[in-house]
């Protein structure tokens, strides 16, 4: 297996944002999968998914772990452009890094399963700023594991562990910033051009409501899009072992079907 650490994929000011790459040790093309790491979008780091890139990347796939930026020195919609921004300069490098353009999957929990919705969600860049290239930052299939999917009133239907973490990605409060937090929200992206979009929550998940898995699920599904929801009995917002077997293969099938395993 190939290993590659701190790969700059975009500049952001006086700092450049970095990726780690694992893939087998040939040049054949492969589909990419992009781990996107939680922390509710204030903390962690790349290195979290770094084994599970591992052992995915020891299947046959090319792996990548990026790094994004954390509020609250970087609100929204900072996370969500650099995970498009990934997605975007993979397609742009597929060549040197020998993956196919057309099979971009993206997984995340967490925060990073919120991320990895929007991906699936979003054919154009968040924010309009944003340059890729013309490149689509828009996964070709995506997995999003106990994920945020409505921002929009915090204090009603999120629970009081989440109310800090949702206010320092923001930035503002709720109430006088509507639009800004519908924006954020998956939920309020839902179309029927949507990417497939694999969701997983655990039915006793302490940090975010398995309501929102279900709703986002219900949304995508009337939309026409096509969504599955495996809701794990028994397992928290951290899963257990036994839990998080059960993710991998779900996933594994998942992005297999939708952009092909490995030869």
């Amino acid at each position: 297996m190939r290993a590659q650490y701190g790969i700059p994929y975009h500049e952001t000011g006086p700092s450049e944002l970095e990726f780690d790459f694992f893939r087998p040790d040939h040049d054949e093309t492969l589909p990419l999968v992009v781990f996107v790491h939680g922390g509710g979008w204030i903390s962690g780091d790349r290195t979290m998914f770094r084994d599970e890139a591992i052992w995915l990347a020891e299947k046959g796939y090319a792996c990548a772990c990026p790094s994004y930026r954390l509020a609250p020195l970087h609100p929204f919609p900072a996370a969500v452009s650099d995970v498009q921004t990934m997605v975007a300069y993979a397609r742009r490098e597929s060549s040197s890094l020998a993956i196919d353009p057309t099979c971009v999957a993206v997984i995340g929990n967490s925060a990073g399963g919120h991320l990895a919705a929007m991906t699936a969600l979003l054919d154009h860049p968040l924010d309009p700023k944003l340059d890729l290239g013309g490149f689509s930052p828009k996964a070709d299939t995506a997995v999003a594991i106990s994920p945020i999917t409505d921002l929009t009133d915090p204090r009603g239907q999120h629970l009081p562990i989440a109310w800090s973490f949702l206010e320092q990605f923001m930035a503002c409060p709720f109430e006088g910033h509507e639009l800004l937090w519908h924006q954020a929200s998956p939920l309020h992206h839902v179309s029927g051009t949507a990417s497939p979009l694999l969701i997983i929550h655990g039915d006793e998940d302490d940090v975010v409501p398995v309501e929102q898995s279900q709703r986002l699920a219900e949304a995508l599904t009337t939309a026409g899009a096509q969504t599955a929801l495996e809701v794990l009995h028994g397992e928290m917002h951290s899963f257990s072992l036994e839990g998080w077997f059960r993710i991998r293969s779900l996933y594994l099938n998942w992005v297999g079907d939708s952009v092909g395993a490995p030869a």
